[in-house]
């Protein structure tokens, strides 16, 4: 980011090295995922968790590659919803972002839910706390610790992060001593028999492949603190893969000693002994407490004390995970405020800690939520009693509503995979947008190793939990609800200013209390004086002011603050249109009677029509022109068009015209220009009625006003049978020209482009209005007006009238 903005800091400290990127990952993965989703997994599919924590690490290892190459391109903020906004360019890419806001907090939650969850269970009686004492006390506690410290600065934070990681990868090494002394392979046997019986346990393998995944998502929270991080091109990819490797053959010791431990008669025997199992038996016990098998494994295999250095061990692993997952939320809602797709007030950082402390208080308060909204009110916690109690059934999908660590895990899946599959579809989109860009690391056999990790990504979606789908598609309808809500109106200046930064801005005093107002982008050099001559006529008709743009426009890869060295190129354009439209407005006389009046002797006004200009900075000239009308509240835009018709099949007069054609707030109005026809002595107005019409008309008539020209309305009929019905309706529209020498012809022909293009042969300007309205064709002005201004043999106008249909829809379907 440039920082454009002014008064605001946007640049943050790089104080992460390959250690503390390290640790973000492993912190990350080795979590609550590896102390409670692994007695889940063994609990599920016993020896066979091993493969659903491979296959989870392997589908993750191809999205990894993606993120890799990203970061080597694209070394900032925001992780995957950065990559995706960076490629794509288009609103929808709001909704990658807001997976992701909602996601990594419900990662968050699920980790000190469980640090409450193992707090209350083994800490409350060791301390003697009162079983009064909500559970959830702890888990807030902790919440609020790790907020305080993603506060203070993103230095502390990775410190606190390698610390914390280093001690529990210590702690789990013992628990690994301690368990693997009873490694028996007849044990693993039967333990693989049992769970490969058929179809249903492969699923198995799948949903648990799903409910683990979370643990691997590690090398996001990586990716998506870039900005902090040393030499990211180099840094990133070499800790998320180095992360990934080290985790998976952690996890899959890990399983193997809850296996031994949950298949010994003697662990069972020891659990009977010395846990409360509320009536059932020890093997229903480990059935219903997955997530507690590994802390009862550590007590059987290395006795009291290492049983609380394990438990110890899985609170720092919570507390680490949870922490970067909360630096790497904030993260990306600091990305989305300086693309606007958060408010911008999201994207301030503290004046004394530089860090985004309002994106950390938002991640902060989503998470308080999360462990209330799943845990207390309807997942309820250890020997508690939810507050309004479940299941609740869901028709639509099958199943019923089931809130709890389980389901908010599956949430976090759903949200985040989401995000995933995007990102490897801008993979592929990358390498043909931007071909040529040197990318520090390359992900290998594009596409089919990003199009292999979408279709991986989206069978682990589908395995998510029934119920935590239906409130991940809720909760994304909810963001999508909130955009438009939000953005349903014109951006704000700063938001403009953010997107579109303004480098010159010359502004002519006297228009301010003008009542219409036209840009004119020059594009063209060659046109300029033509295109500043026609807004001269219409403004100076309408009492109004010209505002010239000239636009740099960068490639998508290039900041924006790169910009300001060719600015001096487009700002010697603008003046040049400037004084030519200066020089020659005021062609009217005192009374409006034409150049006639003019040629008597009576004085004109060569100010009567005031001329500002503004050089814009972009990555698309499209979107400087429609944050221009949209800033200065114009009412109508008037572009140069070359005449020839586009070669890309979705493209129709050009890129740039055919979307501020179909998104401009305001009139719009694209010339063609002949320079064979430099003065305007003659008018062909084709016209059939209709609001486009209308105001081809008006334009028509301010233009002859201005050079005295005269006009011919014409109209084309199928038959001679039309043609008394015609004439009247054309008799009646030259009442609205009075002052103006016109006249009125209709022909009848079977072929209406032709009829008008040689009717235009006779004319120096040919001004005709769009024929249809249509949400996404690929005509914009109806075909008829395209073709007539593509072949007729003068200067052409086409005019199409604003009416009031609002484009976000069309530019969420059809940009």
């Amino acid at each position: 980011m440039s920082g454009d903005t002014a008064g605001v800091e946007t640049e943050l400290d790089r104080d992460i090295g390959f250690v503390g990127a390290v640790a973000l990952g492993v912190g990350t993965m080795i979590a609550a995922g590896i102390f409670v989703l692994s007695g889940l997994a063994v609990s599920n599919v016993g020896v066979l968790a091993i493969a659903s924590f491979l296959l989870a690490a392997f589908v993750a290892s191809f999205t990894a590659f993606a993120y890799a190459e990203f970061a080597s391109l694209y070394p900032e903020s925001g992780g995957g919803y950065a990559y995706v906004a960076n490629t794509f360019d288009r609103d929808w890419t709001y909704i990658v972002g807001w997976s992701m806001i909602l996601g990594y907090p419900a990662s968050a939650a699920f980790y000190l839910a469980s640090f409450g969850d193992w707090f209350y269970r083994f800490i409350y009686p060791l301390l003697s706390i009162p079983e009064a004492t909500p559970y959830w006390l702890s888990a807030v506690g902790v919440l609020v610790l790790l907020v305080g410290i993603n506060l203070k600065g993103t230095e502390e934070t990775g410190l606190f992060q390698i610390v914390i990681t280093a001690l529990k990868v210590a702690l789990i090494f013992l628990f690994l001593y301690g368990g693997l002394q009873a490694f028996d392979t007849e044990v693993i046997m039967t333990s693989l028999a049992a769970n490969s019986q058929g179809f249903a346990d492969l699923r198995d393998i799948g949903v648990t492949s799903a409910l683990v995944f979370i643990t691997f998502f590690g090398f996001e929270a990586i990716a998506t603190n870039a900005e902090e991080i040393e030499d990211p091109g180099r840094t990133i990819p070499r800790a998320i893969f180095f992360s990934m490797g080290f985790v998976s053959v952690v996890y899959a010791f890990v399983v193997l000693v809850i296996v031994f431990a949950v298949n010994d008669a003697q662990f069972l025997q020891f659990l009977a002994a010395n846990v409360d199992l509320g009536g059932v038996s020890a093997q229903q016990f480990i059935a219903n407490s997955g997530e507690v098998s590994m802390a009862y494994a550590a007590q059987y295999y290395l006795g009291p004390v290492g049983f609380y250095v394990i438990i110890v061990g899985a609170l720092l692993s919570m507390v680490a995970a949870a922490n970067a997952t909360i630096l790497a939320g904030s993260r990306v809602k600091l990305a989305m405020s300086r693309r606007d797709h958060l408010p911008s007030r999201f994207e301030k950082l503290h004046s004394s800690f530089n860090t985004p402390y309002l994106s950390v208080f938002l991640t902060g308060g989503i998470i308080l939520v999360y462990i209330f909204l799943f845990t207390v009110i309807f997942g309820g916690g250890p020997e508690s009693e939810a507050v309004l109690q479940l299941p609740v059934a869901l028709p639509l999908v099958g199943a019923e509503l089931h809130l709890g660590i389980e389901a908010i895990t599956h949430f976090a899946d759903f949200m985040l995979l989401t995000g995933l599959i995007v990102v490897n579809l801008a993979v592929v989109r990358s390498r043909r947008k931007f071909p040529d860009v040197e990318r520090g690391f390359t992900v290998p056999a594009v596409p089919w190793v990003p199009a292999f990790a979408v279709i991986a990504n989206l069978v682990l979606l589908v395995n998510v939990e029934p119920s935590s789908f239906a409130l991940g598609l809720f909760a994304e309808l909810v963001g999508v609800g909130f955009w438009f809500v939000w953005k349903g109106g014109a951006p704000s200046t700063a938001a403009i200013e953010r997107e579109t930064p303004t480098a010159v801005a010359e502004r002519n005093p006297s228009g301010h209390e003008r009542e219409y107002r036209i840009v004119v982008p020059i594009a063209n050099p060659d046109h300029a004086e033509q295109l500043m001559a026609t807004a001269a006529d219409i403004a100076e008709d309408r009492h109004g002011e010209i505002l010239a743009l000239s636009v740099v426009d960068l490639p998508d890869q290039t900041p924006l603050s790169e910009g300001r060295q060719y600015v001096d190129e487009r700002r010697d354009v603008l003046n040049r249109a400037m004084r030519f439209a200066d020089e020659n407005t005021g062609r009217l006389s005192t009374d409006g009677r034409g150049p006639a009046a003019a040629d008597a002797g009576e004085e004109q006004s060569s100010t009567n029509v005031p001329v500002s200009g503004t050089v814009r900075i972009a990555h698309h000239v499209d979107d400087a022109v429609l944050h221009t009308i949209n800033q200065y509240d114009a009412d109508a835009v008037l572009m140069g068009w070359g005449g020839w018709r586009a070669r890309r099949r979705e493209v129709v007069l050009g890129s740039t015209v055919d979307t501020v054609v179909t998104e401009a707030d305001c009139d719009v109005l694209v010339e063609r220009i002949d320079p064979d026809t430099p003065t305007v002595g003659s008018i062909l107005l084709p016209t059939a009625g209709g609001p486009h019409a209308e105001l081809a008309g008006e334009v028509a008539r301010s233009v002859a006003r201005a050079t005295g020209a005269r006009i011919e309305l014409f109209r084309v009929v199928d038959a001679e049978s039309e043609r008394e019905t015609a004439e009247a309706a054309l008799e009646a529209t030259l009442d609205e020209f009075a002052g103006i020498d016109g006249e009125a012809t209709v022909v009848v022909d079977d072929d209406v482009v032709a009829a008008i293009t040689e009717q235009s042969a006779d004319h120096d300007l040919t001004v005709i209005g769009a024929t249809r309205e249509g949400l996404l064709q690929r005509v914009v002005f109806g075909a008829i007006p395209e073709r007539v201004g593509e072949g007729a043999e003068s200067t052409v106008i086409l005019a199409r009238r604003n009416l009031d249909i609002t484009s976000r829809l069309r530019r969420l379907l059809g940009r």
